[in-house]
């Protein structure tokens, strides 16, 4: 399978403590959401889209996922988020691919654009501890 991330599973380090394994380099290819601006989730650092003609969101297409990789990465999301099947650019040609799509009426986006570089120099730290803690307790992480 293959989804367009843009948040904080385009950090390596998020995607193999969810997954419970690295992703080779070329199971990332560049890609972008046109139509969609990315803000930050109001109350937490992580971001949504959401739907803006005039914007476009940088992310990455991931292939090579098994259904335990989308099992994961679907339990790392949470109720906040439903699997869709997105429009995304890559190398200038339209491709349709899954997205974690923010459910509106559960998360609401806050007026602050939200950044990889700027997440991760501020908030990876504490956001990678909790991950850890929760991934240690929580049954729908188990690497059985």
């Amino acid at each position: 399978m293959r989804f367009f991330f843009y948040g904080t599973l385009l950090d390596r380090d998020v995607t193999a403590l969810v997954l419970g394994r690295r992703l080779p380099p070329q199971a990332y290819a560049a890609a972008s959401l046109p139509g969609h601006a990315r803000r930050r989730v109001q109350g937490a650092t992580y971001p949504i889209v959401i739907a803006d003609p005039s914007d476009e969101v940088p992310g990455a297409i991931v292939g090579g996922l098994s259904d335990r990789d989308v099992a994961h990465l679907a339990a790392y999301e949470g109720p906040g988020y439903r699997i869709a099947p997105l429009r995304v650019k890559v190398l200038g040609k339209m491709d349709v691919v899954s997205v974690f799509e923010p459910i509106q009426s559960r998360l609401k986006p806050s007026r602050e654009a939200w950044d990889l570089t700027v997440w991760q120099r501020r908030h990876k730290k504490s956001f990678v501890d909790r991950l850890k803690r929760a991934l240690s307790v929580h049954p729908a992480y188990s690497r059985q």
